[in-house]
Protein backbone atom coordinates (compact mmCIF):
# COMPACT_ATOMS: atom_id res chain seq x y z
CA UNK A 1 0.00 0.00 0.00
CA UNK A 2 1.17 3.38 -0.99
CA UNK A 3 2.01 5.93 2.12
CA UNK A 4 -0.36 8.43 2.17
CA UNK A 5 1.01 11.71 1.60
CA UNK A 6 -0.72 14.77 3.76
CA UNK A 7 -1.30 17.84 1.40
CA UNK A 8 -0.87 21.72 3.49
CA UNK A 9 -2.09 24.56 2.58
CA UNK A 10 0.12 27.80 3.79
CA UNK A 11 -1.70 30.94 4.36
CA UNK A 12 0.45 33.62 4.88
CA UNK A 13 0.58 37.39 3.84
CA UNK A 14 4.50 36.82 3.19
CA UNK A 15 5.73 34.82 -0.04
CA UNK A 16 9.25 34.62 1.63
CA UNK A 17 7.02 32.12 4.79
CA UNK A 18 5.83 29.97 1.74
CA UNK A 19 9.09 29.39 0.36
CA UNK A 20 10.40 28.86 3.64
CA UNK A 21 8.39 26.13 4.71
CA UNK A 22 8.41 24.11 1.14
CA UNK A 23 12.18 24.09 1.44
CA UNK A 24 11.49 22.92 5.37
CA UNK A 25 9.12 20.42 4.74
CA UNK A 26 11.23 19.18 1.01
CA UNK A 27 12.69 16.56 3.48
CA UNK A 28 9.56 14.80 4.28
CA UNK A 29 8.14 12.46 2.14
CA UNK A 30 4.68 12.55 3.19
CA UNK A 31 4.11 16.06 3.68
CA UNK A 32 3.77 18.22 0.29
CA UNK A 33 2.96 22.01 0.55
CA UNK A 34 0.11 21.88 -2.64
CA UNK A 35 -1.52 25.61 -2.31
CA UNK A 36 -0.30 28.83 -0.76
CA UNK A 37 -2.37 32.12 -0.24
CA UNK A 38 -1.28 35.61 1.29
CA UNK A 39 -4.57 36.53 2.46
CA UNK A 40 -7.81 35.45 3.96
CA UNK A 41 -10.11 35.69 0.72
CA UNK A 42 -7.62 34.17 -1.29
CA UNK A 43 -7.36 31.34 0.84
CA UNK A 44 -10.98 30.43 0.85
CA UNK A 45 -11.13 30.50 -2.76
CA UNK A 46 -8.56 27.98 -3.18
CA UNK A 47 -10.12 25.88 0.04
CA UNK A 48 -13.25 25.66 -2.02
CA UNK A 49 -11.41 24.09 -4.91
CA UNK A 50 -10.11 21.63 -2.79
CA UNK A 51 -9.60 21.08 0.62
CA UNK A 52 -5.43 20.06 1.90
CA UNK A 53 -5.30 17.50 5.07
CA UNK A 54 -4.24 21.01 7.36
CA UNK A 55 -4.05 24.85 6.84
CA UNK A 56 -1.14 26.39 8.64
CA UNK A 57 -2.35 29.82 9.11
CA UNK A 58 -0.38 33.14 10.62
CA UNK A 59 -2.68 35.31 12.56
CA UNK A 60 -1.61 38.95 11.00
CA UNK A 61 -3.12 38.74 7.53
CA UNK A 62 -2.87 41.55 4.89
CA UNK A 63 -7.04 41.70 4.72
CA UNK A 64 -8.40 39.86 7.67
CA UNK A 65 -7.54 38.69 11.03
CA UNK A 66 -6.13 35.61 11.34
CA UNK A 67 -8.80 34.39 14.25
CA UNK A 68 -11.60 35.66 11.93
CA UNK A 69 -10.33 33.49 9.29
CA UNK A 70 -10.09 30.71 11.76
CA UNK A 71 -13.67 30.92 12.64
CA UNK A 72 -14.97 31.33 8.84
CA UNK A 73 -12.78 27.83 7.78
CA UNK A 74 -13.74 25.78 10.96
CA UNK A 75 -17.32 26.98 9.92
CA UNK A 76 -17.25 26.25 6.23
CA UNK A 77 -14.96 23.00 7.00
CA UNK A 78 -15.33 21.38 10.15
CA UNK A 79 -13.00 18.92 9.92
CA UNK A 80 -9.89 20.49 7.94
CA UNK A 81 -6.79 20.64 10.74
CA UNK A 82 -5.52 24.05 10.94
CA UNK A 83 -2.26 25.09 13.01
CA UNK A 84 -1.44 28.81 13.81
CA UNK A 85 2.18 29.68 13.05
CA UNK A 86 2.62 33.17 13.81
CA UNK A 87 5.13 35.58 15.89
CA UNK A 88 2.54 36.61 18.31
CA UNK A 89 2.78 34.92 22.05
CA UNK A 90 1.22 31.74 23.02
CA UNK A 91 0.35 33.31 26.03
CA UNK A 92 -1.42 35.96 24.86
CA UNK A 93 -3.42 34.49 22.03
CA UNK A 94 -3.53 30.77 21.84
CA UNK A 95 -6.86 30.30 23.99
CA UNK A 96 -8.76 32.34 21.89
CA UNK A 97 -6.83 31.02 18.81
CA UNK A 98 -8.09 27.70 20.30
CA UNK A 99 -11.64 28.97 20.86
CA UNK A 100 -11.81 29.98 17.12
CA UNK A 101 -11.25 26.01 16.26
CA UNK A 102 -7.22 25.75 15.75
CA UNK A 103 -6.12 22.96 16.26
CA UNK A 104 -2.77 23.84 17.22
CA UNK A 105 -0.30 26.82 17.86
CA UNK A 106 3.93 26.95 16.99
CA UNK A 107 5.92 30.18 17.01
CA UNK A 108 8.04 31.24 14.18
CA UNK A 109 11.04 31.36 16.27
CA UNK A 110 10.53 28.06 17.72
CA UNK A 111 13.19 25.48 15.45
CA UNK A 112 11.75 23.41 12.28
CA UNK A 113 11.74 20.30 14.35
CA UNK A 114 9.67 21.85 16.91
CA UNK A 115 7.12 22.60 13.96
CA UNK A 116 7.59 19.41 11.92
CA UNK A 117 6.28 17.82 15.29
CA UNK A 118 3.18 19.78 15.88
CA UNK A 119 2.17 19.13 11.77
CA UNK A 120 2.03 15.72 12.76
CA UNK A 121 0.71 16.06 16.52
CA UNK A 122 -2.18 17.86 14.51
CA UNK A 123 -2.54 15.85 11.22
CA UNK A 124 -2.86 12.91 14.00
CA UNK A 125 -5.80 14.57 15.42
CA UNK A 126 -4.36 16.09 18.77
CA UNK A 127 -4.42 19.45 20.07
CA UNK A 128 -0.72 21.13 19.85
CA UNK A 129 -0.44 23.85 22.30
CA UNK A 130 1.72 24.27 26.01
CA UNK A 131 0.43 22.07 28.45
CA UNK A 132 -1.11 25.45 30.00
CA UNK A 133 -3.31 26.51 27.12
CA UNK A 134 -4.14 22.34 27.11
CA UNK A 135 -5.30 22.71 30.87
CA UNK A 136 -7.51 25.74 29.93
CA UNK A 137 -9.22 24.25 26.63
CA UNK A 138 -9.40 20.98 27.99
CA UNK A 139 -11.52 22.51 31.24
CA UNK A 140 -13.96 24.68 28.80
CA UNK A 141 -14.40 21.59 26.97
CA UNK A 142 -14.92 19.21 29.48
CA UNK A 143 -17.39 22.03 31.00
CA UNK A 144 -15.70 21.80 34.45
CA UNK A 145 -14.78 25.78 34.14
CA UNK A 146 -14.74 28.33 32.27
CA UNK A 147 -11.00 28.34 33.09
CA UNK A 148 -8.55 31.93 32.99
CA UNK A 149 -8.84 33.62 29.90
CA UNK A 150 -5.95 34.31 27.94
CA UNK A 151 -4.44 37.27 28.96
CA UNK A 152 -5.48 39.84 26.47
CA UNK A 153 -9.10 38.40 26.14
CA UNK A 154 -8.87 39.37 29.70
CA UNK A 155 -8.74 43.15 29.71
CA UNK A 156 -12.44 44.90 30.37
CA UNK A 157 -14.09 46.79 26.81
CA UNK A 158 -12.78 50.15 28.50
CA UNK A 159 -9.25 48.47 29.09
CA UNK A 160 -9.10 47.12 25.60
CA UNK A 161 -9.84 50.89 24.38
CA UNK A 162 -6.91 52.36 25.90
CA UNK A 163 -4.57 49.25 25.16
CA UNK A 164 -5.79 50.03 21.60
CA UNK A 165 -4.70 53.50 21.89
CA UNK A 166 -1.53 53.02 23.31
CA UNK A 167 -0.76 50.87 20.48
CA UNK A 168 -1.61 53.92 18.47
CA UNK A 169 1.08 56.06 20.18
CA UNK A 170 -0.95 58.20 22.34
CA UNK A 171 0.24 59.43 25.38
CA UNK A 172 -1.84 59.41 29.04
CA UNK A 173 -3.36 62.90 27.98
CA UNK A 174 -4.27 62.91 24.35
CA UNK A 175 -6.08 59.42 25.85
CA UNK A 176 -8.01 60.75 28.32
CA UNK A 177 -9.12 63.68 25.58
CA UNK A 178 -9.94 60.95 23.25
CA UNK A 179 -12.08 58.51 25.83
CA UNK A 180 -13.07 61.94 27.73
CA UNK A 181 -11.91 60.53 31.07
CA UNK A 182 -9.55 62.26 33.27
CA UNK A 183 -5.69 61.48 33.27
CA UNK A 184 -5.53 59.53 36.63
CA UNK A 185 -7.96 57.27 35.17
CA UNK A 186 -6.06 55.89 32.44
CA UNK A 187 -3.20 55.78 34.51
CA UNK A 188 -4.96 53.71 36.79
CA UNK A 189 -6.16 51.87 33.59
CA UNK A 190 -2.67 51.30 32.36
CA UNK A 191 -1.47 49.85 36.13
CA UNK A 192 -4.22 47.52 35.66
CA UNK A 193 -3.53 46.63 32.27
CA UNK A 194 0.20 46.07 32.88
CA UNK A 195 -0.40 43.66 35.62
CA UNK A 196 -2.74 41.62 33.99
CA UNK A 197 -0.83 41.35 31.10
CA UNK A 198 2.08 40.40 33.00
CA UNK A 199 4.26 43.17 31.86
CA UNK A 200 7.34 44.65 34.36
CA UNK A 201 6.79 47.93 33.20
CA UNK A 202 4.89 50.49 31.10
CA UNK A 203 7.48 50.85 28.42
CA UNK A 204 6.75 46.69 27.99
CA UNK A 205 3.02 47.69 27.48
CA UNK A 206 3.60 50.14 25.36
CA UNK A 207 5.66 48.13 23.12
CA UNK A 208 3.55 45.02 23.03
CA UNK A 209 0.49 47.14 22.54
CA UNK A 210 2.17 48.69 19.54
CA UNK A 211 3.40 45.19 18.17
CA UNK A 212 0.17 44.04 18.70
CA UNK A 213 -1.92 46.66 16.98
CA UNK A 214 0.45 46.97 14.07
CA UNK A 215 -0.22 43.13 13.52
CA UNK A 216 -3.66 43.60 13.45
CA UNK A 217 -4.45 41.28 16.31
CA UNK A 218 -6.97 43.45 18.37
CA UNK A 219 -10.56 43.15 17.30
Amino acid sequence: MDKKTYSIMVIDDHPIIHDGLKTLLSSETDMEIHATATSASEAIDKLENGLPDIAIVDLSLGDSDGTYLIQRIRTLYPKLKILVYTMSEEKLFAERVAGAGADGYVMKTSPPPTLKQAIRTVLAGRLYFTDETLRRVQKKMDGRSEGPKSLIDSLSNREMDIFKHIGLGLDTVSIGRKLNISRNTVDTHRINIKNKLELPNGKALDRLAYEVIQQGKVP
